[in-house]
């Protein structure tokens, strides 16, 4: 098989779970002897730019000039890339990406690459608008192949589009960088947090400052706690001002620690008691994975995607309920041989969602898509 060339199209690349994806699979393409690039639409609070151009990783960015006339004028810039650049595969993520793409297939035709698009949620805007439907049926047909990230994604994909050919649709799990979550090395918890005690519980939460991640549940969560319990909170987002707004009407300040967007997750990670993952719904939960394989026990929110992907590993709780979460908070903190049990059946789990796996599934997935156009 002669050397790929793949280009990846994606919003931004903003700290989110599809952006460390990209961050941490792209680089091994190009190990692998093929050629990968990513184009995005803005480069706004671009957390992995820098990581991904040091791999060696071209990194195209649509001019905002461009990006401030909308719609057209990005589809067209898009085009016309894509032309110029004899790629063999387009791969989409993330809406409105995987509209751009499936339109410029109608308008280059046979002279477009082939063209896959990954499905990351279970759910979305757009499947709440009943004229969408036949929108969508029509945006999915173009592509070539359709990934989903889980078993449970793609379930409610399919009854969504209810399309006549599912074999073009395939789940790939995603992963994650094993080895740097298992050797990464613990800060001290006065570092983090200066003053902390050591009968002092620490909680972390992992995620865009969004509705989807439920941060304003876990305000009331804490309400509910001792007041010995803290939690940090990993990400930004555009929650971030009524976030702090809330924290401060509930007097929280001295308990719930905003960190930002974090580098050094993997460390923090190691650090704390335990994961909480309240979110409304998600399609995978990679940063479960990731603490899964850095020995910290989670609990999570009873949804699709996420309970799949956690298993018997973790705690799953019922979405919104406060004393099912405080309840299962204090039994995993306090109960040390149940902590233990929960940590030796995440690290078995987590082995499951390796980065180099997933690639590997993707550029098989590739290759036979190439295959055709050899023929």
């Amino acid at each position: 098989m002669a050397t790929m060339k793949i280009l990846f199209v994606n919003n931004g690349l903003a700290g989110g779970g599809v952006e460390k994806l990209l961050n941490d699979m792209l680089p091994l393409i190009n190990e692998s002897g093929n050629y990968c690039e990513l184009l995005i639409l803005f480069d706004d609070d671009a957390k992995y730019l820098e990581s991904l151009r040091n791999n060696g990783v071209k990194v195209q960015i649509v001019p905002k000039k461009i990006y401030k006339k909308g719609h057209f004028q990005r589809i067209l810039y898009i085009m016309n890339y894509i032309k110029n650049n004899d790629f063999d595969i387009v791969h989409a993520n993330e809406f409105p990406l995987i509209y751009y793409c499936s339109i410029i297939k109608m308008i280059l035709g046979k002279k477009m690459p082939k063209l896959v698009m990954t499905e990351h949620n279970t759910d979305n805007r757009r499947r709440h608008i009943k004229l969408s439907r036949p929108l969508e049926k029509l945006i999915y047909r173009n592509y070539d192949k359709v990934t989903s990230i889980s078993d449970k994604v793609q379930g409610v994909l399919l009854d969504w589009l209810q399309p006549n050919d599912r074999d073009k649709y395939e789940v790939i799990y995603n992963g994650i960088i094993i080895e740097d979550f298992r050797k990464s090395q613990s800060y001290k918890r006065s570092d983090l947090l200066p003053g902390i005690g050591e009968k002092d519980k620490l909680l972390c939460v992992i995620g865009s400052l969004t509705e989807q991640k439920n941060y304003f549940f876990m305000l009331e969560v804490m309400e509910s706690l001792p007041d010995n319990y803290h939690v940090l909170c990993l990400g930004e987002g555009p929650l971030k001002q009524k976030i702090i707004s809330k924290i401060q009407q509930k007097g929280l300040q001295k308990r719930v620690h905003l960190l930002g967007f974090r580098k050094d997750a993997a460390r923090i990670l190691k650090t704390v008691d335990v994961l909480v993952i309240p979110s409304l719904w998600e399609g995978f939960g990679l940063i479960a994975v990731e603490a899964m394989a850095s020995k910290v026990p989670v609990i999570v929110s009873d949804v699709p995607g996420l309970s799949e992907i956690v298993g018997e590993a973790g705690v799953k709780c019922s979405v919104n309920n406060i004393e099912e979460f405080v309840q299962a908070i204090k039994k995993v903190v306090n109960d040390s041989e149940y902590s233990h049990e929960l940590i030796k059946l995440g690290e078995r789990q987590a082995s499951k969602y390796d980065i180099r796996k997933m690639t590997e599934n993707y550029l098989r997935l590739y290759e036979q898509l190439v295959k055709y156009i050899d023929i």
